[in-house]
């Protein structure tokens, strides 16, 4: 997908990314080298791929003055079948080094989270997956109306070198137009990529970064039963040599000798120098 469909914030040079984890997690992940890769819409939000929605709408009620092109490129983008099932696999972490949203997500008795150097962990990922996406989730409305404006008011009369009126007037005269055929197909994939990169202002502080991966027909789909269902994920196995960890920080409930002291030894065991810090949170529960 070329560069300028799709935006994403990218992570700074020389920050660190927290990747928020279970005790079994932390195991799998310094232990293992291994990564888990959730299946898209089996994230924690369940209105979280609905939400663009709505800010593409109030764009189209906005740009396009028609009211009846505005139904019609709507029907035949967000809500038309799509040409075939694309499935995305999202990798998550947080730039946020003590999150109590975060805590609360993953266990306040049992979690940890691995504080990665950013440039480090993406190569070492690169290395092993081709990464589809990755990115900074956007929270703010205003930011998510303006990229998805610049996709339809832009970059859609750029690729099809026609203002946007001429492709829906010649889709409304015929809706197999090829000019508006691939527009619409076109920013049906742009508003799949945004939606997992998209989320409700009240989720900010995530700080969420994502690193999205396509299934492809060799990837192998794993199930791990949680809350009564089966969550499909894929592995992210990397290369066998330690990975870039800089901390390593255990969750406000978990402040027992013996959780500090087993990190550290595992980190020794395995050959980290990283250091274990405990939250600065404090729980009254």
């Amino acid at each position: 997908m070329s560069g300028r469909q799709v935006k994403l914030e990218h992570a700074e040079k020389g920050s660190i990314l927290y990747h928020y984890t279970k005790s079994n997690g932390i195991n799998g992940i310094i232990n293992h080298n291994c990564f888990w890769a959730t299946k898209s819409d089996f994230l924690n939000d369940p209105n979280e791929f609905s939400h663009i929605y709505g800010i593409i709408d109030e764009v189209c009620r906005e740009n396009i003055k028609n009211p009846e092109w505005k139904e019609m490129f709507l029907r035949d983008t967000i809500y038309a079948e799509r040409e075939k099932n694309r499935e995305y696999f999202v990798l998550s972490f947080s730039k946020c080094q003590d999150s109590i949203t975060m805590w609360s997500e993953f266990g306040n008795k049992t979690g940890y989270n691995i504080g990665f150097r950013s440039d480090e962990i993406i190569a070492r990922i690169e290395e092993v997956a081709e990464i589809a996406y990755h990115g900074l989730v956007v929270y703010d409305a205003k930011k998510q109306k303006q990229l998805i404006r610049k996709n339809i008011c832009s970059y859609l009369p750029n690729l099809l070198r026609m203002p946007l009126d001429k492709v829906l007037e010649a889709g409304s005269r015929n809706p197999q137009d090829g000019d508006y055929m691939k527009a619409c197909r076109k920013f049906q994939r742009t508003a799949d990529v945004y939606a997992m990169f998209f989320k409700h202002g009240g989720f900010a502080q995530e700080q969420e970064y994502r690193f999205v991966f396509k299934k492809q027909k060799d990837t192998a789909v794993y199930f791990r039963a949680k809350d009564g269902f089966m969550l499909p994920y894929i592995e992210i196995p990397l290369s066998d040599r330690n990975l870039p960890v800089e901390e390593i920080m255990i969750a406000p409930q978990n402040h027992i000798d013996l959780a500090k002291s087993g990190m550290e030894y595992m980190l020794y065991i395995k050959g980290y120098k990283a250091k274990v810090a405990l939250s600065n949170i404090k729980l009254r529960y």
